[in-house]
């Protein structure tokens, strides 16, 4: 009995003198990454009188390539980053590094991004197809991508609807050495109205929106040119298997004084039109066959007129019907073509481009943990909806 007893003091005491660790907790959350991105090639077959040397050529303009990490945050809300590269001009440049954070109420980002200077998504290839008539110019640059893209601060309270914000934002537009301008240049205000994905064929009103968008220009001295956006999308009909919408915007533009005819005609001529005083009108119609709900292709029409009401005869005019073939999920064919009429003040010619080409889509996420469901493609140009 007392052997017993010393042994069972023995392995007490073992089990005591085993040491205790703290339980250790990783506090380091993975985010949500989101990789999407297109690779879109055409083939362009151009007749420019604007341009007597242009050649036709394989485009891949527009080719994108998009990363997204976020994560949710203690008190509430979602913040993350976005890191876009897009090819340009024989470059690939970062056109979107912003830092975001969104709520159930509140939208805020900072950093380089899509500028607030257009309102309507009209059914074209590229942006570029359209980018004199559908978005406010950058008066500080010829470049393409700084029509589209600079660095600012935005703000957008969501109203009790839901879909219906206000929105308030600033920042600089990019610019070049010959037409430098520097600091915080652009600022503007909006309200806009947009209904979610799911509702986007069984309400008329597709999305609706006012802004108003205002630049420093740096000339003798710095004067500020206002431009106001207005604009609508809606259904023509309710059906969403065979659906037709139409899409309308106006782009009015105070501009500055002191042009002439010859700035509109300049090696310049991008920054110097985007300064002149200026009536930019779009209307698009757009069919969609989506048999079981399925979108299988796409076929629209834009007409696009625009006005420089300093000088007479310098008007332009722009047609481009556009074709758009789905063969599988994120794979297009794509087919286009644009005309566009010049009058005597803007050289009383007419340019025509021919595009046909294929493109691929595609968006994916790791670890999400978040539900928030809208695709990283949205940030871009979508050419068929």
């Amino acid at each position: 009995m007392k052997r017993q007893a010393i042994i069972l003091i023995t392995a007490s005491s073992i089990l005591l003198a085993q040491p205790v660790f703290a339980l250790e907790v990783d506090r380091e959350v993975m985010p949500r990454i989101t990789i999407g991105g297109r690779v879109i090639g055409t083939v362009d077959a151009v007749d420019f009188d604007s341009d007597p040397n242009a050649k036709s050529e394989i485009n891949i303009d527009d080719s994108v390539l998009l990363t997204r990490f976020d994560k949710r945050l203690y008190g509430g809300g979602v913040a993350g980053a976005v890191l876009g590269m897009r090819e340009d001009d024989n470059a690939v440049l970062f056109h979107e590094a912003n830092v975001f954070y969104w709520s159930q109420n509140i939208q805020a980002a900072i950093g380089q991004t899509r500028l607030r200077n257009s309102l309507i998504e009209f059914p074209t290839l590229r942006d570029e197809d359209l980018l004199s008539y559908s978005h406010v110019g950058n008066a500080s640059s010829n470049d393409e991508l700084h029509q589209l893209y600079g660095k600012q601060i935005s703000f957008d309270w969501i109203l009790d609807q839901k879909d219906q914000s206000l929105g308030a934002w600033f920042g600089s537009r990019d610019d070049e050495a010959s037409l430098e301008q520097d600091g915080l240049d652009s600022h503007g205000v909006g309200y806009t109205y947009e209904i979610s994905e799911d509702l986007l064929f069984v309400k008329r009103l597709r999305h609706a929106g006012i802004l108003v968008d205002r630049q420093k220009v740096n000339l003798m001295r710095n004067e500020w040119m206002t431009a106001l956006v207005a604009g609508a999308e809606f259904n023509l009909n309710l059906n969403p298997q065979a659906n037709w919408s139409m899409a309308l915007q106006a782009i009015v533009n105070n501009g500055v004084d002191g042009l002439t005819l010859a700035n509109l005609t300049s090696p310049s001529a991008v920054a110097m039109q985007a300064r002149a005083k200026s009536t930019a009108l779009i209307a698009s119609i757009r069919y969609t066959s989506r048999p079981h709900l399925l979108t299988r292709w796409q076929a629209a029409l834009n007409v696009a007129y625009k006005d420089y009401s300093d000088f007479s005869n310098a008007t332009q005019l722009t047609l481009i019907p556009s074709f758009v073939y789905t063969l599988g999920q994120g794979v297009d064919l794509l087919g286009q073509i644009s005309y566009t009429d010049f009058d005597n003040s803007l050289g009383d010619g007419t340019d025509t481009q021919i595009q046909l080409g294929i493109a691929f889509n595609f968006d994916t996420r790791f670890n999400d943990n978040i539900g928030e469901r809208n695709s990283i493609l949205n940030i871009e140009h979508g050419y068929i909806n």
